[in-house]
């Protein structure tokens, strides 16, 4: 799995495996008259000493990418070296806040066959304080309680759909989620 967009993992880091540390919700996607259901994937691992990276990330994973293919080119996403750009907007909606930015999420298909899915990520190491800081921001209003997060992936090609993703974040989703990305959010 490549951790894209503010920040790689440094040289001889790893991810730590999912568990607490990860929350994956379903939410809704579209692409000019494609809609689909489309799943959001937030970690947050600790820094737990030298070789292993601290890491804030959010994802919007696509499942069955070639449904989406007529509105959205995927390929100018794909891999590490993406020079697509900032086409990712991201705005979380709080209870009391809210807040946006814009960033660049290369992407990926991790898996392949029945549960392909191209992902989306927008990755920050806590070795990169500024990208962190860009991160954490964005989404510390989801902290407040119930809320919303809207994910908005520009397409590469210049008259192409966008695809425009929502997630829904009850007060069950809401105490998950604050209790994965908390460690990552805290002042």
């Amino acid at each position: 799995m490549f951790f894209l967009g503010l920040a790689a993992l440094p040289v001889g880091a790893r991810a730590q495996p999912p568990g607490a540390s990860e929350a994956v919700f379903e939410g809704a996607g579209r692409a000019g008259t494609v809609s689909r259901a489309v799943r959001f994937r937030f970690m947050c691992t600790a820094n737990g000493g030298p070789g292993i990276a601290g890491v804030l990330s959010v994802a919007l994973e696509i499942p069955r990418p070639e449904q989406w293919r007529a509105a959205f080119d995927f390929e100018p996403f794909e891999g590490p070296d993406s020079t697509t750009g900032a086409l990712s907007h991201v705005q979380a909606n709080g209870v009391r806040t809210k807040a946006g930015n814009r960033f660049a999420a290369a992407g990926s298909t991790p898996d392949t066959g029945a549960n392909a899915a191209f992902v989306f990520e927008i990755a920050a190491s806590r070795r990169d304080p500024a990208g962190l800081g860009r991160l954490a921001t964005v989404l510390r209003p989801l902290m407040d309680g119930p809320g919303q997060l809207v994910w908005r992936q520009g397409n590469a090609k210049r008259e192409g759909a966008p695809i425009d993703a929502s997630l829904e974040l009850l007060p069950e989703r809401a105490e998950r989620l604050k209790a994965v990305l908390g460690p990552c959010l805290a002042r």
